[in-house]
């Protein structure tokens, strides 16, 4: 009897941890406020052809250019262009527009002469719905009728964004008022400054009983005509979520340049990408932010990890997710614990209804501790795609050196082949490296203090053989150039690098890092100050003879 109780609260506090894991699907409507600014025309055309992340259903409103009848507050006094609006301001406008009757529209198929369905509300239960939401369907009297009432809960989840652009400026203009030389005014495009205002529509149970009641129509209702003023006049609610900030610029070289672009874009396309690099932006800041809008799911198998979430929920080749377990503590506070991270290396395409026998997505560990299937889950935590070490060149190119590493992984989704894994991809980087020695060495007889700075430019791949370790290859081109404290030549060289990198997680954002690199030199010459060459051939190895060939190096990395 004693182990079926025990049997029995583990099973409780089971399905009430795992319950704390199920991700719905959000709905997101997208506006602006138009202040009548400098570019506001060709602002507002770009922004009324946004779309939101896959990950969403995209509430449309019929406008969502919105015309303030406020102004914007000073963030503090004297600092120019830094403005912010009170939410009561914005929530007086989306009242004064209609906004949650035009997304209750939305939700529920609304019609010219006020009848609401539930046709859209079916359509997005189906499509919200995973292989489990299927499974306990079916094992219930209704059957898939029960995943379009699902679509219900859904409207609850009707997020908001209001965007607030600024300071918009096209770069000749930005040059102007920062007094750039003319020479220097190499691009051309804009600059801006935004904040966005998110808030979510109120409809929670209370809402959604008021609704029914008052302001639902059917076909045969008799007090149609009133029903319907009563809904074009009601005072629905929004809740502030949060607020942010970002700084975006789209440019491009202009023509005269020698690295311009053979077609320039317009400047109507160049707002375009202002636009989209804006949202970009500030989706990534609201996921971080806010956990709710955080795609989560199951770990439905560990050999690789697995999880039936796929482009549907906007997951990305090489993105990252936390594994969590949820525990509880005594006094029955449920609170999520970390376990490993993960990040993907097959993402499938499961943009349509569930059959209950799509595929997962699959995942390899680079953190962590071992990942079971026994109720952990995984949870959506955007990381920038970069990475940053600081360590010492303790033999070859002695000296301090730095690192940034863009994975340009997360760009290759689209070279997996249909149902494979692209594991060969992942992980990969593209690194820009720098270095700083100095050293005394012998030049024609006579001992000389030399500083040497180089650079380096190539790409990277990582394997995680253990959950806590990683090497890796690379092979790059990089110069460098010697100068000699008492004179005004100096001396240039290029080099081939390879090498193996090899990191030991002290966090999973953090590593010690050792690597072995060897330097092929191809070229040197000595020239003077004017970049006259004085010696077409010179003799880098024999002057500097460790600075070529085999080397180590240690370090930190830092990711982010």
């Amino acid at each position: 009897m004693k182990n079926l109780i025990t049997l029995a609260l583990i099973l409780i506090i089971n399905s009430t941890l795992i319950s704390q894991a199920v991700y719905d699907r959000s709905a997101m409507t997208i506006l602006s406020f138009d202040f009548k600014e400098n570019h506001s025309q060709i602002l507002s055309n770009s922004f009324s052809k946004i779309q939101p992340p896959e990950k969403y259903f995209f509430n449309i409103a019929d406008k969502n250019i919105l015309a303030p009848n406020f102004k914007r507050i000073p963030v503090t006094k004297g600092l120019e262009f830094m403005y912010f609006i009170p939410d009561q301001n914005i929530i007086n406008s989306l009242k004064e527009q209609k906004i949650g009757q035009k997304i209750l529209s939305i939700w529920f198929n609304r019609q010219p002469d006020g009848t609401f369905n539930t046709e859209i509300l079916k359509e997005r239960g189906l499509y919200n719905a995973n292989d489990n939401d299927l499974i306990i369907a079916s094992s219930s009297k209704r059957g898939t009728a029960t995943l379009m009432d699902m679509g219900l809960k859904l409207v609850n989840q009707s997020y908001i964004m209001v965007f607030d652009f600024f300071d918009v400026m096209t770069m000749e203009e930005y040059y102007v008022r920062k007094e750039i030389p003319a020479d220097k005014r190499l691009s051309n495009g804009f600059k801006a400054k935004v904040r966005c205002y998110l808030y979510k529509l109120e409809f929670g149970e209370a809402v959604a009983s008021e609704f029914f009641q008052k302001y639902w129509i059917s076909d045969t209702d008799p007090d149609k005509n009133k029903k319907k003023n009563d809904f074009d006049n009601a005072d629905f609610s929004f809740e502030v979520v949060s607020n942010h900030y970002t700084e975006v610029e789209a440019s491009q070289t202009n023509p005269s340049s020698t690295n311009s672009s053979v077609k320039q874009k317009s400047q109507e396309e160049l707002m375009d990408d202002l636009v989209k690099t804006t949202l970009e932006n500030i989706s990534g800041q609201i996921e971080n932010k806010n956990q709710e809008l955080r795609v989560k799911a199951m770990v439905m198998d560990t050999r690789p990890i697995a999880s039936k979430i796929g482009k549907k929920e906007g997951l990305g080749f090489d993105q990252r997710y936390f594994v969590f377990e949820n525990r509880m503590k005594k006094d029955g506070t449920v609170y999520p614990k970390r376990i490993a991270v993960v990040k993907s290396m097959k993402v499938v395409d499961n943009r349509t209804i569930t059959s209950g026998e799509s595929d997962p997505s699959l995942f390899y560990q680079i953190a962590g501790r071992k990942v079971d299937k026994m109720g952990m889950y995984l949870e959506q935590k955007n990381d920038a795609g970069l990475n940053l070490y600081l360590g010492y060149n303790y033999e070859g190119l002695t000296g301090a050196t730095a690192r940034l590493e863009f994975y340009i992984s997360k760009f290759m989704g689209d070279l997996v082949g249909k149902g494979k894994s692209g594991k060969g991809l992942t992980s990969l980087k593209l690194y820009i490296d720098g270095g700083y020695g100095s050293g005394k060495y012998f030049y024609e007889s006579i001992e000389n203090e030399y500083t040497f700075t180089r650079v380096s430019l190539g790409l990277n791949k990582d394997f995680y053989p253990l959950k806590f370790i990683h090497w890796g290859p690379y092979l790059g081109y990089g110069l460098e150039f010697a100068e000699q404290d008492e004179s005004e030549d100096q001396i240039e060289s290029d080099f081939v690098e390879g090498g193996i990198r090899v990191g030991l997680n002290l966090s999973y954002r953090t590593q010690i890092l050792w690597s072995y690199h060897y330097n092929y030199l191809i070229s040197s010459k000595k020239m003077d100050k004017d970049k006259v060459v004085l010696d077409e051939n010179f003799d880098y190895k024999g002057i500097f003879p460790e600075r070529m060939g085999q080397g180590a190096s240690i370090g930190l990395r830092f990711m982010f």
